[in-house]
């Protein structure tokens, strides 16, 4: 076969001439794209101390010194719904920012706004808590739409208050905790949950203090000695003042909760008596402080269940939910909520009471869910399984903390769960058995 020129790629008239590059090539594809990256950086090194002011205005969740001061002009808004969002912000930020969940200042100031707003409201829900029961449907709700902004108020605050590291809040909460009267039933009920609900989480969160450097603890000491000088709130100032310090020395205080939850455990209301045994898993004292909650939880260890009844009345009256939830055995969930603090404190707890609590076949037929359509019933395995996870965990803490307790009888019911199929069970309970082991060898 010949060779024919024309077919040649060099003949081919649609290939692009191939062209050695230039130094305004190589300028095009490197050096444009470095000025711009550089510039850019540039930029960015100027202008991010204005973007981070610029943002802590339009946001106001940034840490810093400006953040308790929008935090209290968001909260002090008339808006409903700015006041629950800046309440859900600012205890979410309390839970993971040191600086300001430590600012005695700000948390002093959230206490003043408490109290001034309990001072102001107090007349007119007496008055309305007095006549309440002879108003009519229509009367009772233009009543209430005038009293929930400072109602809802009041809540919020208590919340926040529950989530400083300081218990400057203290006294205020221990008081609405222990509220008996100047509200109509429900609301005071409500008011009462939300102040043990916070009592608990401050109790908690007092914690975090421990772990703050030196530094750190001494700046809060000196924000409470300058606070405790003079002022309205110049007694919670120095009541936390001298908590703190003692804490510093391991000299650890009830705060008063002793005398609180004694008096909460006396509820007709359920959900207080739980929310009372809920809460001293998280408060100790003096040994006499401790003597008065131990005989608390013991007490409560006896829950007889008044006040359920008419709690499940209210519950079958909500039509939102198509089912609800019902304890067979009266008292129970009082009962499980005592024993547990009693175990994690390293108290004296009854064992056949934890025995029941590690038994999934007698939980599955203390906790069931009712159909309302029906009445239907299954057992309640997500609160099955939260209470077994408790307790094992409750009994690791009993035993760690009261290592010559004999905890043997709890064994079978330990070995059992250790081969749960729920993976968590499981897992707890196989630690747990690892824990005591070594105590049971004869």
């Amino acid at each position: 076969m010949s060779f024919d020129p024309s077919r040649s790629p060099q003949a081919n008239p649609g290939l692009p001439t191939v062209t050695p590059p230039t130094g305004s090539m190589f300028f095009r594809l490197f050096g444009v794209p470095a000025l711009i990256v550089g510039g850019l950086v540039l930029l960015l090194i100027v202008v991010q101390p204005l973007v981070g002011k610029f943002g802590q205005y339009f946001l106001g969740r940034t840490w810093g010194s400006a953040a308790p001061e929008q935090f209290l002009r968001d909260l002090d808004n008339t808006n409903r719904d700015i006041r629950w969002r800046t309440a859900n912000d600012l205890a979410q930020v309390l839970l993971r920012d040191d600086h300001l969940a430590s600012d005695s200042t700000f948390a002093l100031q959230l206490t003043q706004r408490l109290r001034r707003t309990l001072d102001s409201s107090a007349p007119f829900e007496k008055a309305h808590a007095e006549h309440f029961a002879k108003l009519s449907p229509d009367e009772k709700a233009r009543e209430l739409a005038k009293l929930e902004p400072d109602r809802d108020y009041v809540l919020l605050l208590m919340q926040c208050l529950g989530h400083f590291m300081v218990p400057v809040g203290i006294p205020v909460l221990e008081e609405l905790a222990m509220q008996q009267s100047g509200l109509e039933p429900r609301a005071l009920a409500a008011r009462r949950r939300q102040a043990l609900w916070a009592l608990a989480n401050l109790g908690e969160n007092l914690k975090r203090f421990d772990k703050l450097s030196a530094e750190q603890q001494d700046a809060v000491l000196a924000q409470l000695e300058t606070a405790a000088g003079s002022g309205e709130q110049a007694f919670a100032a120095k009541e936390s003042l001298n908590y703190l310090k003692n804490r510093q020395e391991g000299r650890l205080s009830a705060l008063g909760m002793d005398r609180v939850l004694s008096k909460c455990a006396d509820a007709e209301d359920p959900s207080l008596r739980e929310l009372a045994a809920f809460a001293a898993n998280f408060w100790s004292g003096t040994a006499e402080e401790n003597v008065l909650l131990e005989k608390t939880l013991l007490r409560l260890c006896d829950d007889p269940g008044k006040g359920e009844e008419e709690l499940a009345k209210l519950e079958a009256e909500n039509t939102e939910q198509e089912s609800r939830q019902l304890v067979k055995k009266p008292g129970f969930r009082v009962q499980v909520n005592a024993a547990i603090a009693l175990a994690r404190q390293g108290w004296k707890v009854r064992l056949t009471l934890l025995q029941t609590m590690l038994d999934e076949e007698e939980l599955r037929r203390i906790f069931v869910v009712q159909s309302k359509k029906d009445g239907a019933e299954q057992p309640d395995q997500a609160v099955v399984v939260q209470i077994m996870l408790n307790a094992l965990k409750a009994v690791a803490e009993l035993h760690r903390k009261n290592p010559q307790l004999n905890l043997s009888s709890l064994r079978p019911n330990l070995d059992k769960l250790a081969h749960n199929p729920n993976p968590a069970v499981q897992t707890e309970a196989g630690r747990v058995v690892l824990v005591l082991s070594k105590p049971w060898k004869e």
